[in-house]
């Protein structure tokens, strides 16, 4: 089941993790999606500009047809998925099968997206 969600998120950037958390990656500014074997942070659209559109789901429901910004595994050992704000405010959650989970995420611009879609699976 794939849910979504408008938000301004503080620094512009959204953690993709266990629901537990995760180490987060070190900050690079030239790059839109960095990651650690237990999360996946992504830039969005900067938060005083407006609300980003985030989507979590079953990848072969939420696929847009293209190419993914990130494609890779997400240590999931509560067997949960889960999109939150640098605060630690999870805005989606998801349970998965598994303790490691494939992700992809799709944005709809190369640095500044207002449309984030989180596929796991």
């Amino acid at each position: 089941m794939q849910r979504s969600i408008r938000v301004a998120p503080p620094n512009s950037l959204l953690f993709v993790s266990d629901s537990s958390g995760g180490k987060v990656p070190d900050f690079l500014p030239e790059r839109l999606v960095l990651a650690t074997p237990s999360c996946i942070s992504v830039g969005c659209l900067t938060f005083a500009d407006g609300e980003t559109e985030v989507t979590l789901g079953p990848a072969i429901e939420v696929n847009p047809g293209k190419s993914p910004a990130f494609d890779g595994d997400l240590e999931t050992p509560n067997r949960a998925v889960a999109v939150s704000t640098v605060e630690r405010e999870k805005l989606l959650e998801e349970r998965v099968p598994f303790e490691n989970t494939r992700v992809r995420i799709w944005v709809n611009h190369p640095t500044e997206p207002d449309k984030v879609i989180v596929g796991w699976g």
